[in-house]
């Protein structure tokens, strides 16, 4: 699996932990369904400012996002 892919499972990983669902996660934050569809999906490339405001909205550190393992740090 490549760092994209390996990218997206994570950010769908911690947004269905935290938030329960996609729809959930698009209603209590700022993001836009259209937008994180698209990265989730691979179509899109999420800006480094999309990324920090991502790990943000999940309470995780960027880093974060990019960890394979199930462990997640809540800082």
């Amino acid at each position: 699996m490549n760092e994209e892919a390996r990218f997206r499972k994570k950010l769908r990983q911690l947004v269905l932990e935290k938030y329960g669902s996609l729809d959930r996660f698009y209603l209590e934050t700022d993001f836009s369904k259209g937008h994180l569809s698209q990265i989730l999906s691979g179509k899109r490339s999420p800006s480094l400012a999309t990324i920090v405001k991502l790990a943000k909205a999940l309470g995780v550190k960027v880093a974060d996002l990019f960890e394979s393992g199930k462990q997640v740090n809540d800082g």
